[in-house]
């Protein structure tokens, strides 16, 4: 990537950014009116295991693995460079793998607004050098509110998905996110 592609590219983040900013007051404004996130129940559920909320319950059974391993996989950290995750996410693949991933949560919410929360929350997690779900879920600056089951996508299109083990499940499905992303920004050749 030349000087002038890599600034025209900073510029035009720091624009999505700045509307982003703009917008996060409504959101959150919104968010508070409904009352509804799946973050808590989540953190406490890696945390502790314990299962506090219905959605999560459901969510759970859906998928096929068991609870303890997708309590595992939701904590689990991916190594990744920012930079490196970035180039992936602005390419046709990281594009399609993002918007099929954006169905699996907050419905309600514009996919436009929860694209960008998801990439903003993904390469604001990243800054360490590694991507979690649970990372993504703390960094993400729109509410988070589980699928359910006649929400969730049909799999297709990306090249890198979850497998049949994943259920319907909409934390399997996006801890697997996390795998495919670090696969994808490691092999940028697939782009």
């Amino acid at each position: 990537m030349t000087a002038v592609q890599w600034k025209a590219r900073v510029r035009r983040f720091a624009t999505s950014l700045t509307a982003g900013v703009l917008l996060l007051p409504l959101l959150a404004a919104a968010a508070a009116a409904a009352g509804v996130d799946d973050r808590p129940a989540i953190e406490r559920f890696v945390a502790t295991g314990v299962i506090s909320t219905r959605s999560l319950q459901q969510d759970l059974g859906r998928a096929l693995w068991p609870p303890h391993e997708l309590r595992a996989a939701v904590a689990r950290a991916y190594g990744i460079r920012t930079v490196a995750l970035d180039r992936y996410l602005d390419s046709p693949a990281g594009r399609t793998l993002l918007s099929q991933a954006v169905a699996w949560w907050s419905a309600d919410l514009a996919p436009p607004v929860r694209l960008a929360a998801l990439q903003a929350a993904l390469l604001a997690d990243s800054r360490d050098g590694s991507v979690s779900l649970l990372g993504l879920l703390q960094q993400l600056p729109v509410r988070f509110v589980l699928a359910e089951a006649q929400q969730a996508p049909q799999a297709g299109g990306a090249a890198c998905g979850c497998p049949a083990d994943c259920g319907s499940s909409a934390l399997a499905h996006l801890a697997f996110l996390m795998a495919c992303l670090q696969a994808g920004a490691m092999h940028p050749a697939g782009r």
